[in-house]
């Protein structure tokens, strides 16, 4: 007991000889205060986050099985391209709170090395977001990228009266939709397109299609014919071959599809609004780093 008293006094005349007695005690408290702090913003920063995640969840379940009007029978159908937008929104709303989380993160560090860090990783990973959102937005917003990403998914049949060419209107996800049929043949022939429910009851008689098909106006092909295809959500349709004129004609259709106007306008927007504010974010912290830079020990 005397000795470890005698050890508390020669520390104490050791930090009065030094000037640090004064010094010791304020610079340890800010340094627990700012710990304390910055433990702080990274718990409600958790805490945020985990309620948007589950906030997404619901939302999910809402747009693709309330107002998507989802099934898995007959054939598998999740609409997720309005989800993608909110999707989107969400994550450029945590996006700025994570500015402003990293923000108070480098005020509350407790050396110089730390800030010069959080600002060198956010601005690495600031660079590598804005790369990526410039990619989605060339994509979506660039009328030839889009051809090209729309080129690869349409296909071509070929089929004659003996059979039918059926398609859902509607991709699985609802990203793309079929927008028109390119047909073709070197006969004279008659295309109707009607809906799944006129087909299983008329496909014995073609002749009967003809006054329930939907395609008015453009079904008598003549070397080439363009069917505009109705936005119809997602339903089955065929398109059936009347050869009365030409038994036996071969007839080949391109099915073309459109990426949804959600994908390639609200999403792009948002994609477009991630460029600019990681850009801004990357602008902000240069100075930041390089100001912290000269007393951290990273490089």
């Amino acid at each position: 007991m005397p000795k470890a008293r005698k050890a508390r006094s020669w520390l104490r005349k050791l930090l009065i000889q030094s000037g640090a007695s004064s010094d010791a005690m304020p610079l340890s408290k800010k340094v627990l205060e700012d710990s304390v702090r910055l433990a702080r913003i990274r718990g409600i920063k958790r805490n945020l986050y985990i309620i948007q995640v589950a906030l997404l969840v619901a939302l999910a379940f809402v747009i693709v099985f309330v107002i998507g009007d989802a099934a898995f029978k007959p054939s598998l159908y999740l609409p997720v391209d309005q989800f993608v937008a909110v999707l989107a929104l969400v994550m450029l709303v945590i996006c700025v709170e994570s500015f402003f989380f990293r923000l108070l993160e480098i005020k509350f560090a407790r050396s110089s090395s730390a800030k010069h860090l959080m600002a060198k990783n956010s601005i690495n990973r600031s660079v590598l977001i804005a790369i990526v959102s410039t990619v989605v937005t060339l994509v979506l917003m660039v009328p030839p990228v889009l051809a090209v990403t729309e080129d690869a998914t349409q296909r071509t049949e070929r089929f004659t009266s003996a059979e039918d060419l059926s398609f859902w209107t509607v991709d699985p996800l609802a990203l793309q939709r079929v927008s028109e049929l390119r047909a073709s043949c070197s006969s004279t022939v008659n295309l109707y397109l009607v809906s799944d429910s006129t087909y299983q009851e008329h496909k014995d008689s073609v002749g009967d299609m003809y006054f329930m098909r939907i395609n008015r106006d453009d079904y008598e092909l003549v070397e080439t014919l363009t069917i505009p295809v109705p936005d119809m959500g997602h339903e089955l349709l065929h398109l059936v071959v009347d050869d009365t004129s030409s038994p036996g004609a071969m007839v080949a259709v391109d099915i073309v599809k459109d990426t949804s106007p959600t994908i390639t306008g609200l999403v792009a927007v948002l994609a477009l609004a991630f460029v600019v504010a990681n850009i801004a974010w990357v602008a902000y912290l240069i100075p930041v780093e390089r100001k912290y830079s000269q007393g951290s020990i990273y490089r």
